[in-house]
């Protein structure tokens, strides 16, 4: 008689893939801190895009304030130069990691420099509005268009919109679960 051979039993290739053993604690550290690595890296990145796109913009108003042809042309130009810069500021100093538990973030700066810092988004956003008036009052009678006038305020809800992006990416609950879930 030849060769005996034992029969296994058919498995589904979903069922297999299905029964993945846990991952033990060293494990879910290690996994865990390459998530956060990954994704301290990429909010770096993200930060340095985004910080340069305020400034990119910025370029297309310094003509126009170096040598406008009437005072309110240079004033709104001026507006609209100071608004991308201090868009660019709040991309560039704004803390990059999510308020747990209604704490602040670690900083070092006293008291004033916070409320100065807290009063940049809505005096951005004051100034986004007056060229925005401008741009919906005005025709095309100074030198620059317009329209460049909107550019600050676009910039300013792309920078806020890209910030609450990146602080909705949170490992605090997979740490939280970190735990409960141990392996063999």
């Amino acid at each position: 008689m030849a060769a005996v051979r034992l029969r296994k039993a058919f498995r589904y290739p979903e069922e297999s893939e299905s029964e993945r053993e846990e991952l033990d604690e060293e494990e879910q550290e290690r996994v865990i801190e390459q998530l956060q690595s990954q994704n301290d890296a990429r909010n770096a990145q993200y930060s340095m895009i985004f910080t340069a796109l305020p400034l990119l913009a910025a370029t297309v108003f310094v003509p126009s304030v170096l040598s406008a042809s009437s005072q309110a042309e240079r004033l709104f130009s001026l507006l609209s130069l100071v608004s991308l810069l201090t868009t660019a500021y709040i991309m560039k100093c704004s803390p990059l990691q999510p308020d747990h538990k209604g704490k602040k973030p670690m900083t070092f700066h006293t008291e004033r420099i916070d409320r100065i810092h807290a009063a940049l988004v809505p005096g951005t956003s004051a100034v986004c509005l007056l060229l925005s008036l401008v741009y919906l009052s005005t025709g095309s009678s100074y030198g620059i268009r317009p329209v460049l006038y909107l550019i600050p305020g676009i910039m300013l809800a792309v920078i806020l919109l890209a910030q609450k992006v990146m602080l909705s990416v949170d490992l605090a609950s997979l740490k939280d679960l970190q735990y409960e879930y141990k392996g063999a």
